[in-house]
């Protein structure tokens, strides 16, 4: 299997290419225009390199033969309040501020329904949250996917934190296979499914 590296600040314009590639249904034209994730992006990898406290992200990558990343994994570390408060803060706050012509009432509704149902089945517990799995349409099939889960489960498995994320319906059986489980259906206020993997120590 391919070994998941740190991401680095060069890697910004192929994650942020790779992001639109890889959720190219039509719904987000008007959310993530390639300037805006290329910037949140580094600003992602930036803040992994700089964070001493707080909300710490990390972005992991495959990379192909030549080097070029064709994979990622966003996730976000949460382990006080503090990080918790900025993990729940709007959008905004981890995304960056939008730029004009940006679908801002979308993206407060595609947020905003990740985030409340988010909260509802953790609330305050620390954790590690999965924003983003990745692979772009031309690396498929490889096992990207599964490789950067575990990834993730290892970072969280040393801490002894659960992992949260949103999941597309379609690929709710993926995560599944690695230990996660779909949260009750009450909880749900989002398109997105809620599924958490309980804490295991290391």
């Amino acid at each position: 299997m391919s070994q998941v590296q740190a991401a680095v600040v060069a890697d910004a314009p192929t994650l942020g290419a790779m992001q639109l590639n890889a959720f190219d249904d039509g719904h987000f034209d008007d959310m993530f225009p390639q300037p805006y994730v290329v910037a949140a992006w580094e600003n992602f990898v930036r803040s992994f390199e700089t964070a001493e406290h707080g909300l710490q992200s990390r972005v992991g990558v495959i990379r192909d033969e030549s080097g070029t990343a064709k994979g990622a994994c966003l996730l976000h570390i949460a382990r006080d309040k503090d990080a918790l408060a900025a993990l729940y803060s709007p959008w905004e706050t981890i995304w960056g501020a939008p730029l004009p012509g940006m679908n801002t009432a979308k993206l407060d509704e595609f947020f905003g329904g990740m985030t409340a149902q988010h909260k509802a089945v953790l609330g305050d517990t620390p954790h590690v949250y999965v924003e983003i799995v990745m692979t772009h349409s031309t690396a498929r099939g490889r096992g990207h996917s599964l490789t950067l889960l575990k990834w993730a489960s290892d970072i969280a498995d040393e801490l002894g934190l659960p992992l949260y994320l949103n999941s597309d319906k379609d690929v709710v059986g993926l995560y599944e296979r690695v230990g996660y489980v779909r949260q009750p259906e009450e909880v749900r206020t989002s398109k997105m499914v809620p599924m958490l993997r309980p804490a295991v120590k290391a």
